[in-house]
């Protein structure tokens, strides 16, 4: 059990920390820019509860298990994830929605790639030193 949970809390808090500086300070206005209309005026909280709770677990199952990997290989296979999942995200919107804009797109799988290397960086420090 420890052996997910504790570093599934560390990369639940990381991504929390990083997403809310990102979205709700250093990125806001950007994302409303860029966004316009489509963006919702209140942020719905069930579906943001979902994806924050369970990002994070996928993340860690994907980048940390099978257990015994090196840490770099670990944190790689966690930027992967990242690309992965944000760039299917942004590429689907890219390719179905009349106004995403491509600028959007890469700074959002940037993002995305990037808060996904540190989060499973620190899930992966975690297992190997407290589980």
């Amino acid at each position: 059990m420890n052996t997910f949970f504790k570093p599934y809390l560390a990369a639940l808090l990381v991504m929390g920390v990083l997403d809310a500086l990102w979205l709700g300070v250093l990125a806001r206005d950007f994302y409303r820019q860029e966004m316009g209309a489509q963006m919702a005026e209140q942020v719905r909280w069930l579906p943001a509860a979902l994806f924050y709770f369970g990002y994070p677990a996928a993340l860690v199952a994907l980048a940390l298990f099978p257990t015994g990997q090196p840490l770099g290989q670990q944190i790689a296979r966690a930027a992967l994830v990242g690309l992965v999942g944000y760039g299917v995200y942004d590429l689907t919107n890219l390719a179905t929605l009349q106004h995403w804009p491509v600028k959007l797109a890469l700074v959002d799988t940037a993002w995305g790639c990037l808060a996904s290397t540190l989060a499973g960086a620190a899930a992966a420090v975690v297992a190997q030193r407290y589980t």
